[in-house]
């Protein structure tokens, strides 16, 4: 796995939208957020375009994120916001120039997406955080900002979490990968897919019917990812519905009922996801996965 080179203060961060459109407001205030931080800022030519539910037309919104990878003047490329739209450009982008001087993308939901294009296709390191949509009303203390400009900075962070009455025990080492669960299923059986042996993966989602979940979850069990992974790190699933026949289990149950059967660790309730405080993760990155019956921890 390659990793991308770490910052200093006075880098610069470029800001592109490869899916849904975003409000005017919000990057102009993330722009005085990292300027905060001590940070310049570059953005994509065409990041304020509007096209439907689109940050513009396919083509504007691959210009510019190809202009951010092959850019020697951009140090780390954020993406503004995730929705949905990067699985129609993925395929237009020339990662070449980029491999030669790679540099840290940062994002998450839709971005999946590029993760997985890094991980899965050019063994890159990429990094699983909050975007520029949710630095609005942020403080520059909080701790997953601190530890995501920590982390650009070489600096990696180890996060503890409290016992959980669905947690397994048990400790594993291997590459954190994964993302949003949605567009993980998305992409089964493309080029795109993930190697699932011997790996710790990390699943979120947001907005989804209990039973599309459980579907998303049989489609891993019965296709052999969930019995050969190493530990499942299972993040924030927020404003899950249920349907008119109530499915019988919550999220947390949906997971756990699929997972039952192996021993490996899993920690449930990870700060990770489509919430205020989104803790980043290094996809890519090999971690220690240890939990107890005190809780969980997860080491870079």
């Amino acid at each position: 796995m390659i990793f991308p080179r770490f910052i200093q203060e006075g880098a610069t961060i470029g800001i592109v939208a490869p899916a849904g459109k975003i409000d005017r407001d919000a990057v102009e205030a993330s722009k005085d957020f990292l300027h905060q931080l001590g940070y310049k800022v570059a953005l994509g030519e065409n990041v304020f375009s509007s096209f439907n539910q689109f940050a513009g037309k396919d083509e504007s919104r691959a210009s510019d994120f190809q202009h951010m990878l092959d850019s020697s003047d951009v140090d780390v490329i954020m993406c503004a916001r995730g929705g949905y739209g990067t699985n129609r450009i993925i395929n237009e982008l020339d990662f070449s120039h980029f491999m030669q001087n790679p540099k840290w993308i940062v994002g998450y939901s839709d971005i999946t997406v590029i993760h997985s294009m890094l991980q899965n296709r050019l063994g890159m390191a990429s990094i699983h955080g909050p975007m520029p949509k949710n630095f609005t009303g942020k403080k520059i203390d909080e701790s997953d900002i601190v530890n995501l400009f920590n982390i650009l900075k070489g600096n990696l962070p180890e996060y503890k979490t409290p016992a959980h009455q669905l947690n397994r025990t048990g400790e594993a080492e291997g590459e954190l990968i994964g993302g949003n669960l949605s567009i993980l299923y998305s992409l089964r059986g493309t080029p795109l897919d993930f190697d699932q042996h011997g790996k710790i993966l990390f699943i979120e989602d947001v907005g989804e019917k209990l039973y599309h979940l459980d579907r998303m979850m049989m489609n891993l069990k019965n296709s052999g990812v969930l019995k050969c992974i190493r530990g499942l790190v299972v993040g924030q699933f927020t404003e899950m519905t249920d349907s008119e026949t109530p499915f019988g289990l919550d999220a947390y149950g949906i997971i756990h009922d699929a997972v039952k059967e192996y021993n490996y660790p899993v920690i449930f309730d990870f700060p990770a996801g489509h919430v205020k405080i989104n803790q980043p993760l290094i996809f890519g990155k090999r971690v220690l996965l240890s939990v107890d019956e005190k809780g969980g921890f997860l080491s870079f």
